[in-house]
């Protein structure tokens, strides 16, 4: 596995740190992000119907812990780990966030949301430089899907209140019988489900068959009970187009593959409320061509995005603290809506045009370029992509597709934002460190 180990006599002089360690620190940061600090959430609990601007404590107080076994992983490791993430779209991003922070409309806001996010991006980069190969790797993130999926079967088996959705939820009660599992909706669980049908044919590549495969059909079979129609289309789409990559190691045959679809499904989405004559041409293709309502929030998100087109309003403080939840008159679904329902849109209506050109440079082209740079270096055949590499680049794809319907980019307690930036910091090191094979100790 690529963890940007450190060479030479400083890594000498470090002193190991014993498998349990590793394993365990590993399994720990991954638990939480994937299970969270509020599992089986109550739609019946007249509390969580409400906003949850002010945050959960306990979430909080597990996330600075994070950040602290974080900050010992990383001082262990030393900043010769850290070097290459230190390229230019990574630090102008963050750059570009610290400056729309500072001229928030809620500087306060804003600047919690961006602790939040430095600690998560830690988190991210513990996982990867902890893990001896890629084997390890495996192993440690197959484990923790499958412990994952375990406790969502035996929530629908044994608290089907807390697991699926019912006709007594507060909030959408129209999707009563979808199963959520831990999760507190149904997109975000078939989003996650999605996600571990892609970790689990990696487990199986990576030599556990017989344990990868029980993850994928465990997964695929949740996914198709949580009616998350998004996800539910982009897992095979995401599957068959990295499939594709495999037949061609053609720059231009790859990025026409990977990111072809992606400009579809943006011009088809929010290119048909830009622009009435792609509108038309949704409507008589599509039987809902508002995409289940969004296109309402998104035509609301872009009146805003020009009133604040350089700046932004500020990280995380849009909705936060002007449209969380829409306060009293919670009459129509802009007033519902607790975000822009669109990776993009989101990140350009809190850090404005400038925010979400440079999140399409370090997020969308940048992994590209780091898969082929690691691919044009590896000794096999030169179409063929490691199953490291391809667990990355499903990931990736996957996440930017749903983020067209769901706000992904920048939320620090999001499990799927968080696998996102494993995927683009793996294939960042991948192409910035040398690579430790599966198996070598």
């Amino acid at each position: 596995m690529t963890t940007g180990i450190a060479g030479g006599a400083q890594a000498a002089r470090r002193a190991d740190l014993p498998d349990a360690v590793r394993v365990g620190t590993m399994g720990l940061i991954l638990l939480f992000v994937l299970i969270g600090a509020d599992p089986f959430y109550d739609g019946t609990a007249a509390e969580n119907a409400a906003s949850r601007a002010g945050g959960n404590l306990l979430n909080q107080v597990l996330f600075l812990a994070m950040g602290a076994i974080a900050a010992v992983v990383l001082a262990w490791r030393g900043r010769e780990a850290l070097r290459p993430l230190a390229t230019l779209p990574i630090l102008a991003t963050l750059g570009w966030i610290c400056v729309s922070t500072a001229l928030s409309i809620e500087p306060a806001v804003s600047a919690r949301r961006l602790i939040s996010l430095v600690i998560m991006f830690s988190g991210v980069v513990s996982v990867l430089v902890l893990a001896r190969d890629a084997r390890q790797f495996a192993d440690v993130f197959g484990t923790c899907v499958l412990v994952v999926l375990l406790l969502c079967y035996l929530g629908v088996a044994l608290v089907p209140e807390r697991a699926m959705h019912t006709a007594l939820d507060l909030i959408e009660p129209e999707h009563a019988g979808s199963w959520r599992g831990l999760y507190a909706h149904k997109n975000g669980a078939g989003a996650a489900m999605g996600l571990f049908v892609i970790v689990g044919l990696f487990w199986a590549g990576m030599g556990r068959r017989v344990l990868g495969t029980l993850v994928a059909v465990l997964a695929g079979v949740f996914l198709a009970f949580t009616n998350a129609k998004t996800s539910l289309v982009m897992t095979p789409l995401v599957l068959g187009l990295t499939w594709a990559c495999t037949l061609s190691a053609s720059r231009p045959w790859r990025r026409l593959v990977l990111l072809g679809p992606l400009a579809l499904l943006l011009v088809a989405t929010v290119g048909s409320v830009m622009s009435p004559a792609i509108g038309s041409v949704i409507a008589s293709l599509t039987s809902d061509p508002t995409y289940t309502g969004r296109t309402e929030i998104w035509a609301f998100a872009l009146d805003n995005i020009a009133k604040r087109p350089l700046t932004g309003f500020g990280y995380g403080a849009f909705w936060e603290s002007v449209f969380y939840g829409g306060g009293g008159d919670a009459t129509t679904w802009v007033n519902r809506a607790t975000d822009s329902h669109n990776g993009y849109l989101n990140t350009a209506l809190e850090s404005g045009l400038p925010g979400l050109a440079l999140t399409v440079w370090w997020l969308v082209l940048a992994p590209l370029s780091d898969l082929e740079s690691h691919q044009s270096r590896q000794s096999a055949r030169a179409a063929a992509i490691d199953p490291l590499s391809l667990l990355f680049l499903r990931i990736w794809l996957f996440t930017l597709l749903v983020a067209v319907f769901e706000s992904v980019f920048y939320q620090a307690t999001n499990a799927l934002f968080f696998l996102l930036a494993v995927a683009v910091l793996g294939l960042r090191f991948s192409a910035g460190a040398r690579v430790i094979e599966a198996g070598s100790r």
